[in-house]
């Protein structure tokens, strides 16, 4: 599929599409519209993601690592923060680097900060669009853990 001459294919513009849609209701829902790493900190006390589906998301992120030759941290701050992008704290940054390893004791708020910043990425241009297609595994990863979010989000329509 063509998009302002990029060629990627329909799976990969599909799962953009799916990740956008959830983000979209997970900061509508969770983030009363207006998303920061505060929120989230907040946020990843009172919901749930499983562990299955968060360790998937970390191997993914794992993998992509070890493709670049990065350390965790390194990607964290390279990959995750690329040249232009708004920095995080280095204390999220740190939580971002144990999510991915899979230690210390606050993987759902690594997780969430993790997701934040593939969006910022996404959302303001600083994701490589030529480079998307080889990304899919990564939005599949991420789809996966904003669609099995559980809680009462903020405003929640019950019936």
């Amino acid at each position: 599929m063509e998009i302002r001459r990029y060629d990627l294919s329909e799976e990969i513009v599909l799962e953009v599409g799916k990740f956008a849609i959830l983000w979209n209701w997970f900061e509508c829902n969770f983030c009363d519209n207006d998303c920061n790493s505060t929120k989230i900190e907040d946020i990843s006390k009172r919901i749930h993601i499983a562990e299955k589906v968060q360790k998937n998301f970390a191997d993914e992120l794992k993998n992509r690592c070890f493709s670049f030759g990065l350390s965790e941290m390194d990607y964290v701050k390279e990959s995750l923060h690329p040249e232009k992008a708004r920095r995080s704290s280095e204390k999220d940054m740190e939580i971002m680097n144990n999510f991915i390893k899979q230690s210390g004791s606050e993987s759902t708020h690594g997780c969430l900060l993790v997701l934040y910043r593939m969006r910022n990425n996404l959302m303001h241009g600083l994701k490589c669009l030529d480079e998307l297609d080889k990304q899919l595994e990564l939005f599949r990863a991420a789809t996966a853990v904003l669609d099995g979010i559980v809680d009462n989000p903020i405003g929640s329509r019950g019936l």
